[in-house]
């Protein structure tokens, strides 16, 4: 029986060539923008550069935002298909979920109870996130704030998640703000630009680019920062500001500080309500770049191309990175790498469907709880490993193996002899009893492994899969009864 023919599930996601093609057409995008930009440089005012800059940055962040919202909801996809009751089991599923851009995972339930990290709680309750969570359609985003646990900006999505029916929580993803930082830090074209991410609600500022590098990431307020501007120029800023307030999506002003001109640009966030990209350029830091520009612009682009050949070659690693985190938490055991417990009942669902014959053998390793607290949990799990190890090569050909949690494992074979199976049974029983745990402790024997394992036949013993299980679950108990170290077929 092959897994791979047996068990089908469907992934929502992009495929490569769908991820190549999106790449190619956003940077052949990017590339035309950047070299109209070069071209604007020496006919238009500088306030046009820094329209585009800020209208470019303000795009890349809402592509990776967009990015954050399509993990999200891949995380959510996976989730459904566990059919989880309680918000327990759902944040402790979470917690097994590994991730290098995620810092964060957690649940809130529909009663708004924070499953989280103490410290991430803690934050959630000071920024009132949970009312952010309801604002989900179906994903909403937290302003940005600085993390208590790592103490760095970051910011949260929340998607919505149904539970046990009709139960609606919100599943919490948390990432560093750095990962939106860091796209304004790559397009820097000089020193001088200084590039912010504002708030137009509280004229907050976060610096991304700027002359002191040791500033960025800090926090500041515009009016503070803006305090030095010529007295002449001070009202322009506030007209400035205002548009910004009243959420107009982008707008120009400039000013002098001291005998410097300055052109500031302001665009919108549209995946991050109340955020704006802003752009600062002194006058004199764009006279210099336009003669770096005109010069250098083939040599340019020819780096350019290749710095988009290595990002598409980092998405694509990212692409199958993520894929395979998703097929292993939707059929995958992560400890042994056999079939969950969920794959092997839609497997057995469909041997069943299609009127096949098979066996059903339950099996549970003896006395593995003295295992785990005399010789510890790694030699506990290393013995599921090679115990998982030996179902799999038994029963290769005709069969599937699946954990079903702890030391339980359950193997569907479609094998018609029953003599056969008791002639790979009697060969898996001695294998596992030459398995040898060796103690550390002089005062703790080396311990001998065993299993025990009960056997029920579709569809002589049974005609639905609940019944099958009970059947074989009974003939486990009875083997359990006898003495364990051995099998026994359900004779009901």
């Amino acid at each position: 029986m092959n897994n791979k023919n047996e068990i089908k599930f469907l992934k929502k996601g992009r495929s490569y060539y769908a991820i190549l093609l999106s790449c190619f057409v956003v940077f052949v995008i990017a590339i035309y923008m950047l070299i109209s930009g070069f071209n604007s440089l020496i006919t238009k005012h500088d306030e046009k550069l820094s329209q585009e800059i800020c209208t470019l940055l303000s795009e890349k962040m809402g592509t990776s935002l967009l990015f954050m919202t399509d993990s999200a909801h891949n995380v959510a996809t996976v989730l459904s298909e566990q059919n989880f009751n309680f918000p327990d089991e759902i944040y402790k599923k979470l917690e097994s979920y590994n991730s290098g851009e995620i810092v964060g995972l957690g649940f809130i339930d529909e009663t708004g109870k924070i499953y989280h990290s103490e410290a991430d709680a803690k934050d959630f309750e000071k920024k009132n996130l949970a009312e952010v969570a309801k604002q989900a359609n179906p994903v909403s985003i937290s302003e940005p704030y600085r993390s208590s646990r790592l103490g760095q900006p970051v910011i949260t999505l929340f998607t919505e998640f149904n539970y046990a029916g009709s139960h609606k929580g919100y599943i919490c993803l948390t990432y560093m703000f750095r990962t939106l930082q860091d796209i304004a830090t790559t397009q820097s074209l000089n020193n001088d630009i200084e590039i912010w991410l504002m708030n137009a609600k509280s004229a907050n500022i976060i610096q991304c680019v700027g002359r002191d590098i040791h500033a960025s990431g800090s926090w500041a307020n515009a009016y503070l920062k803006m305090g030095n501007i010529n007295p002449e120029d001070k009202d322009k800023f506030n007209n400035w500001y205002d548009k910004m307030h009243d959420g107009d999506s982008n707008a120009s002003v400039s000013y002098k500080i001291g005998e410097t001109k300055y052109s500031q640009v302001y665009s919108k966030i549209d995946s991050m309500p109340g955020w704006f990209v802003v752009v600062r350029i002194p006058s004199n830091a764009l006279s210099e770049t336009m003669g770096v520009f005109r010069n250098n612009v083939i040599i340019f682009i020819i780096i350019f191309l290749m710095i988009v050949a290595v990002i598409i070659s980092v998405m694509y690693v990212s692409w199958k990175r993520e894929k395979r985190i998703l097929e292993q938490l939707s059929i995958n055991d992560a400890l042994t790498g056999v079939l969950n417990r969920r794959a092997f009942e839609i497997s057995i669902e469909n041997m069943i469907f299609q009127s096949k014959g098979g066996v059903v053998i339950f099996f549970d390793l003896d006395f593995f709880k003295q295992i785990n607290d005399g010789y510890g949990h790694d030699a506990g799990d290393k013995l599921l490993v090679t115990f998982s190890t030996l179902l799999r090569d038994s029963f290769e050909n005709n069969g599937i193996v699946s954990r079903f949690g702890g030391d339980e494992f359950v193997v569907l074979t479609d094998e018609s002899s029953k003599d056969k199976v008791n002639e790979i049974m009697e060969r898996l029983r001695k294998e596992v009893n030459e398995i040898t745990i060796d103690s550390e402790n002089a005062d703790t024997k080396d311990a001998n492994i065993s299993f025990s394992a009960g056997l029920a036949v579709y569809p002589k013993d049974a005609k639905d899969v609940s019944e099958l299980l009970k059947c074989a679950d009974q003939a486990l108990y009875e083997i359990k009864e006898a003495g364990r170290n051995g099998y026994r077929w359900y004779e009901g």
